[in-house]
């Protein structure tokens, strides 16, 4: 007999009680419907960290800055006293500055960009009697594309802006909406305010004529806020605003993903050589790095749940084998009759277990068809319950498909297999006898 045949067999033998096939497969089902569900929303995980990366700059940027404490502080010379440390202690580094991204753009190889950061909030903007709480953004030409951020209408800062510290700003659209509401604000004069915390009671002051006004960004995830911000020249922040020339951090965008390692390297050497310190006083995060944390998360979810749905299909497992062994009993004479008219004790065997095969099989279907359904509603569940705002995806994966429905034959194979011996081991003149 052929495969076919054999698959026919094992069809119309579970068609003879369909109630008792179907209860045989709920425990392949639910297993199955996890593995495919709880993978899904795993790969979410990823999916959703790699979405938010590319929103905000994508995977081959690094972003340095300085910590006040860290394990590192100090310098050269008191490098080797601090291998003896083990606890944490105020950095004494020095301040990362603006000369210090031109170092990196002029000798590090392989950097396309690298541009000046520093915020601050507590700043009120006005305009014509309007006011509004926002954040302030000091950066430099560039900042855009690093962020995949754009202006809408208007235009972004220019070197030229940047050089002769003028007083210019690109504001976020929520800011040009409460502020300007359908007036083109390009060309209008705004004025920033800012409490000063040297001196109780004095404030700052400073006019920004706006230029641009940024794409509307929206507020979900590693976005939120951004809408409400307005972005000025750096020098335009260390003169108008903080009096010192001193930057909160450098991103730095790198020509190619696999060279952030290398070029992470090498600008530590840079900042190094820059600071009189070792490099290592300064934080180097990449994009890279969040994805890889993404990763073990959605790793820990699906290793977690997985066990679960494992635990489920060898409960079914054993529900199969239960059941076919029932089944050998009630077909014990079609078994001796079979054998009388020439039938191999091979034979036997691979009906058997294709019919065990076919039964976990069409639970493995059943339950993946489920458990796609089943992914999105776990990934809607995060998102209204659980994550607020995160928008988590579902990622329907042919390969956990796949892997499912290999697991579910595999079930099949492995319980039925002592069944199936065990039919295949019937002599025919007993098997005939019995009632």
């Amino acid at each position: 007999m052929g495969v076919l045949a054999y698959i026919g067999l094992a069809l119309s033998s579970l068609r003879r009680s369909p109630l008792r096939s179907m209860l045989t497969i709920l425990g392949i089902v639910i297993g199955v419907c996890a593995v495919v569900g709880v993978v899904s929303v795993g790969d979410g995980s990823r999916a959703m960290v790699l979405r938010e990366i590319e929103r905000t700059g994508g995977l081959n940027v690094i972003e340095i800055y300085k910590d006040s404490w860290d394990r590192q502080s100090g310098t050269l010379s008191n490098a080797a006293s601090r291998v003896t440390r083990r606890r944490w202690q105020r950095n004494r580094a020095e301040p990362l500055e603006t000369p210090d991204v031109e170092a990196l753009l002029g000798t590090v190889a392989n950097v396309n960009l690298a541009v000046p950061e520093d915020d601050f909030g507590d700043v009120n903007l006005n305009y014509n009697g309007q006011s509004k709480p926002s954040r302030v953004v000091a950066t430099a030409s560039g900042y855009d594309i690093l962020h995949n951020w754009y202006v809408s209408s208007g235009r972004f800062l220019s070197d030229a802006d940047d050089r002769e510290a003028r007083s210019v700003a690109v504001i976020g659209f929520n800011v040009k909406e409460e502020l300007f509401g359908v007036t083109d604000p390009i060309g209008k004069e705004i004025k920033a305010t800012r409490q000063s915390s040297r001196r109780r009671g004095s404030r700052f002051d400073v006019r920004l004529t706006i230029i641009g006004v940024m794409e509307e960004k929206g507020g979900s995830m590693d976005t939120e806020g951004w809408d409400d911000r307005f972005i000025i020249p750096i020098t335009t922040l260390q003169q108008r605003f903080k009096g010192r020339k001193d930057i909160e951090r450098i991103r730095v965008q790198v020509s190619d993903l696999n060279l952030v390692e290398s070029v992470t390297e090498d600008a530590k050497f840079i900042l190094g050589r820059q600071h009189n310190n070792t490099g290592e006083e300064y934080q180097y995060w990449t994009a890279k790095e969040e994805l890889s944390q993404a990763e073990k998360m959605g790793a820990i979810m699906k290793l977690s749940m997985g066990a679960v749905a494992g635990i489920a299909l060898i409960v079914a497992g054993i529900g199969v084998m239960n059941i076919m062994l029932v089944s050998v009993t009630e077909r014990t004479k079609e078994i001796g009759l079979r054998k009388a008219v020439g039938a191999k004790r091979r034979d036997i065997l691979i009906q058997f277990l294709i019919e065990a095969m076919v039964l976990t099989f069409s639970g493995g279907v059943l339950g993946a068809s489920l458990g796609i359904f089943a992914g999105k509603g776990f990934a809607w569940v995060i998102t209204e319950f659980v994550w607020p705002e995160s928008g988590w995806p579902a990622v329907i994966s042919i390969q956990a498909i796949i892997l499912a429905l290999s697991v579910s034959i595999g079930v099949g194979l492995f319980f039925g297999l002592y069944p199936a011996n065990k039919a295949s081991k019937l002599q025919p003149i007993e098997a005939l006898r019995s009632d």
